[in-house]
């Protein structure tokens, strides 16, 4: 009988080891008004110089809790949209949410913030395709680092955005 009671205690704590291990996991970012704010320099216009066309971001605010986004290219006088985002917050959680054009059936594909860092702010969304994560940091008032991860084809594959402020 004391072998079966040992082996109990056993399973017991392999229990609780299991379940704290699983509250980790599923632990949720939570952020306030006060974090979103944070995101205020992203309002106004963004260019990617690029050979193959200019990238730009146009970011408007559209009231306390939302901001809009459009991205485009500009390659011989042709405007190209590439997608419209919403970076919203509600209730506890910040989230970015594009919809590229061509793409997904026109919706909407949410990323949630995970982290901030400074003026570094990273959204992920580990269910999806490809990007997984998309990283915005603010380097300076007219700076800003923006890029895309995750895997195409089980290689790990990140694109960078380097932007400067227009407007």
């Amino acid at each position: 009988m004391r072998t079966y009671q040992s082996l109990l205690e056993v399973v017991k704590g392999k229990q609780c080891l299991l379940l704290l291990v699983l509250c980790g996991f599923s632990q949720e970012s939570s952020f306030s008004q006060k974090d979103f704010e944070k995101l205020r320099p992203l309002v106004g216009t963004w260019l990617n110089k690029r050979t193959r066309g200019d990238i730009y971001e146009t970011w408007t605010r559209k009231d306390e809790k939302e901001f809009a986004g459009m991205s485009y290219t500009i390659a011989n006088a042709d405007t190209t949209p590439l997608e419209k985002v919403r970076l919203y917050i509600q209730g506890s959680e910040i989230v970015y949410a594009p919809t590229a054009f061509g793409q997904n059936d026109k919706q909407e594909v949410l990323f949630k913030l995970k982290s901030i860092e400074g003026n570094r702010f990273v959204f992920e969304n580990p269910f999806h395709d490809f990007p997984k994560r998309i990283v915005y940091d603010f380097r300076s008032n007219d700076s800003l680092y923006a890029h895309i991860e995750g895997e195409v084809q089980s290689r790990q594959r990140r694109v960078d955005y380097p932007y400067r402020r227009i407007h």
